[in-house]
């Protein structure tokens, strides 16, 4: 089975946009005990980004509830509107849905209106995160119980630490001119943070890869899943070895003018790198059909949502999720 190429790439701005927001506003928060550099000062330079990214979550958000409902209707989007309404009350995708428009907008919310500073912070590192756990209850995981949920959830939450920390780094030094000590003192924590980041990620992937794949070398070798996972391992171990690079010879001389010059370009390419191919390899990953133990929902990326309620489900509905659902009809001006 083949990979639903449509769907990553309406999902992969949705996924690049919720780690980068978590893992820098994370960031920030683990900067906010140093006394050299207001961290309310380093929130506000990365305020426009989260302004962006969060409507990039919304609107994405909507896009990918519209093409889930397309698909599982077998309709044209046009068509697909109506529907909505209906796969939010009677679809697993649809219940996790009603949760993720509203955080979704109020994550918007966060981002736009006048908040100080580290209670907006606070807030989007707290909604992201949220929404990276109703994308890992979307995910292949679903099929294998809560634990590989959790798993995958963690497995998200690093590689938003990872990433935000890196382009965090980057965008304070850049725009919020901090002093020369803050950046020394940043290096080391973004070091360290990668460092337990990529440990998470080796141990979370491994368990996620072998649900997908088993034991199998020939699942690995010749399914379209083993295939795309090996790409991402990769390019992966490629981002690794500049990250060793950095840890191991420019952190430790960052009081250099040309070893941190050095740091800040590698730590720009690290973080394209992982935002740009790992993410959308980890996204396209997604959404192709694990090669073992396809079971429950047959292994389809987020299609844990065609899990339908019974017969009568949707008179017996708590009558808070027909509201919900009503809302967001009035909001896609269904009537």
């Amino acid at each position: 089975m083949t990979a639903d190429v449509d769907r990553a790439l309406l999902a992969w701005p949705l996924m690049v946009s919720l780690i980068t927001t978590f893992g820098t506003a994370g960031f920030v928060l683990l900067s906010a005990g140093d006394r050299v550099f207001d961290f309310r000062t380093a929130a506000a330079s990365l305020l426009t980004l989260w302004r962006v990214l969060a409507g990039v979550i919304f609107l994405a958000s909507l896009l990918v509830l519209l093409n889930v409902t397309a698909d599982m209707g077998s309709v044209s989007w046009t068509s697909a509107v109506a529907l909505v309404p209906e796969v939010l009350i009677e679809t697993h995708a649809g219940h996790v849905f009603e949760w993720f428009l509203p955080i979704a907008l109020v994550c918007l919310l966060s981002a736009c209106v006048p908040l100080p500073q580290s209670v907006r912070t606070t807030a989007l590192f707290l909604l992201a995160g949220a929404l990276l756990l109703l994308q890992a209850l979307l995910s292949h995981a679903i099929d294998k119980g809560t634990f590989a949920v959790t798993i995958y959830f963690l497995h998200e939450a690093s590689v938003g630490l990872w990433t935000g920390a890196l382009l965090a780094l980057w965008m304070i030094t850049w725009y919020g001119d901090p002093p020369d000590i803050w950046v020394e003192h940043a290096a080391r924590r973004v070091s360290r943070v990668a460092l337990w980041s990529v440990i998470a990620l080796v141990i979370t992937g491994t368990y996620t890869a072998y649900n997908g794949l088993g034991l199998d070398m020939y699942h690995l070798l010749f399914s379209a899943y083993g295939r795309t996972l090996v790409t991402k391992v990769i390019v992966f171990t490629g981002v690794m070895a500049i990250g060793a690079y950095n840890r191991y010879w420019l952190v430790p001389n960052v009081a250099d003018t040309a070893a941190c010059d050095a740091l800040l370009r590698n730590v720009c390419v690290e973080s394209v790198i992982l935002l740009v191919a790992v993410a959308g390899l980890a996204t396209l990953l997604a959404n192709t059909p694990p090669a073992h133990g396809m079971g429950g929902h047959a292994g389809h990326a987020m299609m844990a949502m065609i899990s339908a309620a019974p017969p009568g489900a949707l008179r017996q509905w708590p009558s808070w999720r027909k509201a919900v659902a009503a809302f967001i009809r009035r909001t896609l001006c269904l009537g």
